[in-house]
């Protein structure tokens, strides 16, 4: 497998046409071949319009209003061919299996809840789980952090009942 240049970014929402442009053209310039994003905001028909200039693909889940929603980008350089496609209904991730210069390769963008979701952890992983590759790569925002000493500012000193749900389960 070659060297990939791979980003994840939380956009904050991408509904404003001239941030979402500003955005692709900054992925461009950076030579991102596979882009993360999460709080995308959008629905389908926005979520498809990520498809310009350098991306080849775009995999998506989003909700019925405009908050969450996740998508990924590929380079249209990247010879990636899916296997499976998983899309959360609620818009909180989307997880892909495939192949990758002929690897087995998982690529998922999450974006947790902010509020206790106790099921969204155990869902999320089962999905993960389930699909056997060597290469793995899951990025976003899970709004949790393994260690509130070196995740957040300023320093934290307890871990949140999330966190420690996240991390007992890896």
């Amino acid at each position: 497998m070659t060297d990939l240049k791979i980003i994840s970014l939380n956009v904050k929402g991408l509904n404003n046409v001239v941030k979402r442009q500003k955005l692709l053209s900054f992925l461009k310039k950076e030579k991102i071949q596979i882009a993360l994003l999460s709080e995308t905001h959008l629905n389908d028909l926005e979520h498809s319009k990520l498809k310009r200039n350098w991306v080849g693909q775009v995999f998506y889940s989003s909700y019925n209003t405009k908050s969450r929603g996740v998508a990924i980008l590929i380079h249209s350089n990247l010879p990636l061919t899916t296997e499976k496609v998983i899309k959360d209904k609620e818009g909180r991730y989307i997880l892909i299996s495939g192949f990758l210069f002929r690897e087995s390769v998982f690529i998922g963008c999450v974006y947790g809840p902010n509020s206790e979701d106790v099921s969204f952890f155990p869902n999320l992983l089962t999905h993960v789980s389930a699909i056997a590759s060597p290469y793995l790569v899951l990025g976003g925002d899970f709004n949790c952090v393994p260690d509130p000493r070196a995740d957040k500012s300023p320093p934290g000193s307890e871990l949140s009942p999330r966190s420690i749900r996240l991390s007992l389960s890896f």
